[in-house]
């Protein structure tokens, strides 16, 4: 019998889970085994292979943190846009702070509806 206070990665019933190594397996098999974890496999470059044939090339968090269960871990799929270092992720919560950093594009001019002159 579990005697102790502190979850497992056996502990179906916990409230925080362990993330387990995606890194190098199809991102079918990634998102199963997240899910088996008890966390979400989220794809965070734009080109993911619907049939899950590409290969988890990052994960973040790494294999091993614990985490609340059903948290979001981000995976970037080879041959899918490259992972930028931005900083943290707006959805990761208040120490996100909403990102930033980044350059805003300049809005493109536009003339008048009808684009003629009376």
């Amino acid at each position: 019998m579990h005697t102790d206070d502190t979850p497992t990665s056996g502990d179906q019933g916990g409230t925080t889970a362990v993330v387990p190594e995606l890194v190098g397996m199809p991102a079918s098999e990634a998102h199963d085994r997240a899910l088996d974890a008890g966390v979400l496999a989220v794809g965070r470059n734009a080109v993911h292979t619907g049939a899950g044939r590409g290969h988890v090339a990052d994960q973040e968090p790494a294999a091993g943190e614990e985490l609340a269960r059903g948290t979001e871990v981000g995976i970037w799929i080879a041959g899918g846009a490259a992972r930028t270092p931005t900083g943290p992720d707006p959805d990761d919560g208040p120490e996100g702070g909403g990102g930033g950093g980044g350059v805003r594009p300049e809005p493109s001019p536009v003339g008048p509806a009808g684009g003629g002159t009376n």
